[in-house]
């Protein structure tokens, strides 16, 4: 009567296991899906354009590396009627370090900081007149660069890293 009543309860047991090792496998199956379909959604004219090499005060990158380096959580548009490569990505250091920026703020900023860069694309190179950088927090535009001093601001704290 006793091995009955373990084999029951051991039974028991491992059956709602089974469907917690279900559930778990349908969540995991759910991330590769979300993250299959995040990397399908970014458009070949992006993948070549990250792949584009810049050279700056003797050094050689790819756009890849520049906002990959600067930014997290990055993510990547190209509008081909305008020629435009648009990248939003969370604020990180050294970013705009200039700034007189406490820890704390620093760090809200880590969190919740949207920067925007958005660039023109001209005979496979980025438009140094045209690019605008842009911070947002708490739906406040809090800093905004345009032009040459823009871009070689992003290309400066590149080399900082």
């Amino acid at each position: 009567m006793t091995k009955l009543a373990i084999v029951t309860c051991l039974s028991v047991l491992l059956a709602g296991c089974g469907d917690r090792l279900t559930e778990i496998k349908d969540a995991f199956s759910g991330i590769n899906s979300a993250a299959d379909a995040a990397a399908s959604a970014v458009s070949q004219d992006v993948h070549a354009i990250r792949a584009l090499t810049i050279n700056y005060n003797d050094e050689s990158f790819t756009i890849n590396d520049l906002f990959k380096t600067i930014l997290r959580d990055i993510r990547w548009e190209y509008d081909g009627e305008k020629n435009e490569l648009h990248v939003q990505g969370t604020w990180q250091a050294p970013l705009f370090s200039e700034q007189a920026w406490d820890d704390r703020m620093q760090e809200q900023l880590a969190e919740t900081g949207l920067v925007t860069v958005i660039c023109v694309m001209q005979d496979d190179q980025i438009d140094s007149s045209q690019t605008e950088v842009t911070l947002v927090y708490n739906q406040e535009k809090i800093l905004q660069l345009s032009g040459d001093d823009a871009l070689h601001h992003l290309y400066d704290t590149y080399l900082k890293k």
